[in-house]
């Protein structure tokens, strides 16, 4: 059995997922599965993943959802993660995406962390992110430091950036009958819904170094959101729900 599960969600970036996959299997931490989700991408996306699935760490799925009216009845991000989820064998789950990219010794000091640190279910690192136009070209660069021990984190962390336990996500379905949220209302701010659930009973503990790079670019679903001109699948999508609200119940929760 793997030490560490890798959900990697996929979906029509032809030009980063090459990438991101080769930077999950350079890794210097050797033992770890690679659960590729696709969500029925195009023929040139599954042709720059197909090289990858001669590796004996990657399991791939692809889904056959279809048409805009299907692709927003549920956030499907988290659909597939979900999905992966139950197919997961690592002691370890964390995350990825086709357009993030990890550092060489991310895994290997990511899972170190916990292994020394039984008190921790759940870390995340400092990441980088390059906001991309449509010349993908650099207009501007973010960095989400990590260095406090999170209770509040949706909005706050990335979820590429995070790694926890198994037993983290037994906890959370137990209580809320899903690992991920799939509701279509957060759609935008999915991974921050999941950390909302977490922060229920887990903090998020910090690795201040940066472990992963992200890019936001004109096929990501933040930057389609905040275009002026809706696309067709920004409108079929229900009103979306904002990290204020998430933030502000876990703040009442916490003062009980």
């Amino acid at each position: 059995m793997p030490k560490v599960s890798v959900i990697m969600t996929s979906y029509n970036k032809s030009d980063y997922v090459a990438k991101s996959i080769k930077s999950i299997l350079a890794q210097t931490f050797p033992d770890f599965e690679l659960l590729i989700m696709d969500d029925n991408s195009n023929e040139e996306t599954l042709n720059e993943i197909r090289p990858f699935l001669k590796d004996s760490r990657v399991r791939f799925y692809k889904s056959d959802v279809s048409g805009v009216k299907e692709r927003t009845e549920k956030t499907r991000y988290s659909a597939l993660i979900n999905q992966a989820i139950e197919l997961a064998e690592g002691e370890y789950i964390t995350y990825a995406t086709d357009d993030n990219i990890y550092m060489p010794d991310r895994l290997k000091k990511m899972a170190h962390e916990l292994d020394v640190h039984p008190e921790k279910d759940i870390i995340y690192s400092s990441s980088k992110t390059y906001h991309l136009n449509q010349q993908q070209e650099v207009v501007k660069e973010t960095v989400r430091p990590a260095n406090q021990v999170m209770w509040n984190a949706p909005c706050a962390v990335d979820h590429c950036s995070v790694m926890h336990r198994f037993s983290v996500l037994e906890k959370v379905k137990a209580t809320f009958g899903s690992y991920w949220d799939e509701s279509p209302e957060y759609y935008r701010i999915g991974d921050a819904r999941f950390f909302w659930r977490v922060n229920h009973f887990y903090p998020l503990y910090p690795i201040t170094e940066e472990l992963d790079l992200n890019y936001i670019t004109d096929q990501s679903i933040h930057f389609q959101l905040f275009e002026e001109e809706k696309n067709e699948f920004v409108r079929n999508l229900p009103p979306q729900q904002n990290c204020r609200d998430l933030r502000e119940s876990l703040k009442k929760l916490r003062k009980g």
